[in-house]
């Protein structure tokens, strides 16, 4: 896995975000090179100004939606600056509660269907947030749910396999350090709200058709398709 360097400033009222390249270095600057030839490549390695104008455009359409992300305050050659949202990541308040509050799940999940029906029904992956890790979700002051850091994606894959990516990866991130009994609770509410049921299962099947067997005890998107299948997705 890629590690970024970018640098990020926290000021007053705003960030400013300065794109960097990532490690190992010899990797991102071949993929760079594969992207400038023409070679499809994730999001993740394209430079560092292409990285930018993505994530710009991806603010700018989320914004055009009525969805919560941060104010594009002004650009420069290789910076981002951008609002301060007055809240807590959903990482950082799971680390204080251990398990977030079902209202707060709920208010997650129903985001997550509103952002997908929006996505489907006007062809636009970018409404969906492949890394959607507990990082880069926050919870603002105001009770709302919103979206940082976008930089990563397949711009040549359909709107499915990005609905596909973004339920895996919050999947994942809520539910690797939860108890069995929690993890419960969230599948639970997921599969009454999240109205996508062919994502579910087109997505455990990719899983389970790749036949990796488990490593180690960590919770992983194998467990998650297991489980997904024995509810009869």
């Amino acid at each position: 896995m890629s590690v970024s360097l970018n640098e990020i400033n926290e000021y007053k009222n705003y960030f400013r975000k300065n794109y960097g390249s990532k490690n190992p270095k010899w990797k991102y600057f071949l993929r760079c090179f594969l992207d400038y030839i023409g070679i499809n490549q994730p999001v993740e390695y394209y430079n560092t100004s292409k990285r930018m104008r993505f994530e710009i455009d991806v603010l700018n359409i989320w914004k055009n939606y009525g969805l919560n992300v941060p104010d594009v305050i002004s650009i420069d050659a290789n910076s981002l600056y951008l609002s301060k949202i007055e809240g807590e990541t959903l990482d950082g308040i799971i680390h204080r509660e251990i398990f977030l509050r079902d209202e707060l799940i709920t208010h997650l999940f129903n985001d997550l269907n509103h952002r997908h029906t929006l996505a489907v029904n006007y062809n636009e992956p970018k409404l969906c947030h492949v890394d959607a890790n507990l990082r880069n979700i926050m919870y603002s002051k105001d009770y709302k749910i919103f979206h940082i850091d976008f930089e990563m994606g397949r711009e040549y894959e359909s709107v499915d396999r990005w609905m596909e990516r973004e339920v895996s990866k919050l999947l994942i991130s809520l539910l690797q350090k939860q108890t069995n009994e929690n993890r419960k609770k969230i599948l639970d509410l997921f599969c009454n709200i999240y109205t996508y049921k062919d994502i579910v299962s087109n997505m455990s099947d990719r899983k389970l058709a790749r036949k990796r067997l488990i490593q180690n005890k960590k919770y992983k998107l194998y467990n998650l398709a297991i489980e997904f299948k024995n509810r009869g997705y």
